[in-house]
């Protein structure tokens, strides 16, 4: 998405006219405010001027109300922006957040594991309230900015031409240096990023290579390497603020001389600049400048909110039609998935309700299988089908109301075991919750007993049968589970594997288990799926639902 994508994604989201409504009040505020104080200069220096005079005859009221008039229309300009922006501001991130989270359930499996390490809260909370501001803290102020600074250049041209076409040089070269400041900003920022980035780096690999640096002797020479980013941090964010100091020091400068110019070129014409105009063109000018002052970080902004939505646009990107993406699904080669090096084909039918078991010693590829049916790791050769669709094609919503993965260390919420179970079964009720812990051997948890950060207050067994109850309330057609009875007592484990296809007798069951596990079970399973050996080397996945038996998966 281009540098013009914030607004495209804004566009797309939320109507025009509440983000053009903003527009006004802030640009009225903002002319208001100029003009109070343009003509409360030229008021107070008037006073003086006749009051040194010795005139009696000139009347102070209606400037007096003037400049009352405008502080009160600016006083209530400024609330009512307020209102205005945060009203925009809200209606804005609840239609994105919308938006963008039915654009998460459109991503395929794959895709939305790349998202699991936080990556996507973060886009609908931080990316999309920088987008969704982008009226109230960019758009607004610089229509503002722009309109004043427009006006106040036609009353000089209007009062003087050669007045006027100085000012128009000085505000020139304030664009030039504010493009300029914006930019060198920017760069020490993106240097000041990246020095964070290495010391966290370098931070986070000390402390997991604690131990080990310490029986190396090394600890030292950590400590250095840390004490370097540290000190290259802190040099990256001096420089950083130094060039957004530099910025704004030469923008003053060119305030202060646009200033000048104006009361020298005016005082110059007298009598036919009073002295009083001229301290109202003085004024004015001031106003204008300390507006444009604040273009470098208006431009900041609209670049951080630009780099949001290319982030968001994966999420923004518009829903394909069915037919359409079943076509483009079915265009798609079907070939082997190669698990193992070796030249044999295993050809093997899973089919719901049934129990299917995946085994194999360690690294022979049991997890990388159940990742391939449930879409979430790639096939490099080969296609995983749903329904002769490759479920790499599916969206991940769709994927999931067919198949559900329960991974050797799935997700849990810091939040209490209820909240845990119910992500899958939202209206699920107390006696639902209990009877699906008790499937698991978890009778004893409190539903509203707290997990801790990611199931940190529950063992490795209990975060494992917490994550396998919780897959149990959505009763999928296919359910694969990786490595359930690992860390597990053998009661506790044939109790596990036996409630199983109780709870769920039309789900086809597909276990990855080690060799030493299978005497586990209490009836003998579909079909047993050995992984590591030479007669099983090239894969062809494939999961279709069948009118009479639920879902079928298919291992060839």
């Amino acid at each position: 998405m281009k540098r013009t994508g914030a607004w495209r994604l804004l566009r797309v989201a939320v109507p025009r006219r509440p983000l053009l409504t903003g527009l006004l009040p802030a640009t009225a505020a903002e002319l208001s405010g100029v003009a109070l104080l343009g003509v409360s200069g030229w008021f107070l220096t008037t006073c003086a001027v006749v009051t040194l005079q010795g005139i009696t005859t000139w009347s102070w009221m209606y400037p007096s109300g003037a400049v009352r008039t405008l502080a009160l229309a600016r006083t209530g300009l400024r609330y009512l922006e307020r209102l205005v922006n945060h009203q925009t501001l809200l209606t804005s991130s609840v239609a994105l957040r919308s938006r963008l989270a039915r654009g998460a359930a459109r991503l395929t499996p794959r895709e939305l594991r790349g998202q699991r390490d936080g990556a996507l809260l973060a886009r609908l909370t931080t990316d999309v309230e920088t987008v969704a501001g982008l009226p109230a803290n960019v758009f607004a102020p610089l229509v503002a900015a722009v309109t004043t600074a427009c006006l106040v250049e036609i009353l000089l041209l209007w009062a003087m031409p050669l007045l006027g076409a100085a000012e128009l040089v000085v505000w020139g070269a304030g664009l030039v240096w504010a493009r300029r400041a914006y930019r060198l900003a920017r760069a020490r920022l993106a240097t000041a990023a990246e020095a964070r980035a290495a010391l966290r780096t370098t931070l986070l690999g000390s402390q997991a290579a604690f131990n080990e640096l310490r029986c190396l002797d090394a600890v030292p020479q950590a400590q250095r390497t840390a004490t370097t980013a540290v000190t290259a941090v802190e040099s990256a964010e001096w420089a950083a603020a130094r060039a957004e100091r530099l910025g704004r020091l030469g923008l003053r400068l060119l305030a202060a001389l646009g200033q000048a110019s104006v009361l020298v070129i005016g005082l110059g014409a007298a009598p036919a600049q009073p002295v009083a105009v001229v301290v109202g063109e003085v004024l004015l000018m001031a106003a204008g400048w300390e507006l444009l002052e604040r273009l470098p970080w208006l431009l900041q902004y609209r670049a951080q909110a630009g780099e949001a939505a290319e982030r968001l646009a994966p999420l923004a990107a518009e829903e394909r039609p069915a037919g359409r993406q079943r076509e483009a699904a079915r265009s798609v080669a079907t070939v082997g998935l190669p698990l193992l090096a070796t030249s044999a084909t295993l050809t093997t039918t899973l089919r719901g309700p049934g129990l299917v078991l995946v085994t194999g010693s360690n690294g022979s590829g049991k997890s990388t299988l159940l990742g391939q049916l449930a879409g979430r790791l790639p096939a490099p050769a080969g296609t995983v089908l749903l329904d002769g669709t490759p479920v790499h094609e599916l969206p991940a919503r769709t994927a999931a109301q067919t198949v559900t993965l329960v991974e050797a260390d799935d997700w849990l919420a810091d939040d209490t075991v209820a909240a845990n179970l119910r992500q899958a079964a939202p209206s699920a009720d107390d006696a639902a919750l209990r009877a699906a812990l008790e499937a698991v051997g978890l009778s004893a948890l409190p539903l509203d007993a707290s997990v801790g950060p990611g199931g940190r207050l529950l063992s490795q067994g209990q975060r494992r049968r917490l994550a396998t109850a919780r897959a149990v309330l959505r009763r999928p057609p296919v359910l694969l589970l990786d490595e359930p009875t690992a860390g597990l007592d053998r009661p506790t484990a044939e109790a596990l594997l036996a409630a199983l296809p109780r709870m769920l007798p039309e789900t086809a069951l597909v276990i990855a288990v080690q060799e030493q596990d299978l005497d586990l079970l209490d009836r003998a399973p579909t079909a047993v799926v050995r992984l590591g050996e030479a007669s099983a080397a090239c894969h062809r996945v494939g999961v279709s639902r069948s009118a009479d038996r639920g879902a079928a998966v298919r291992v060839r």
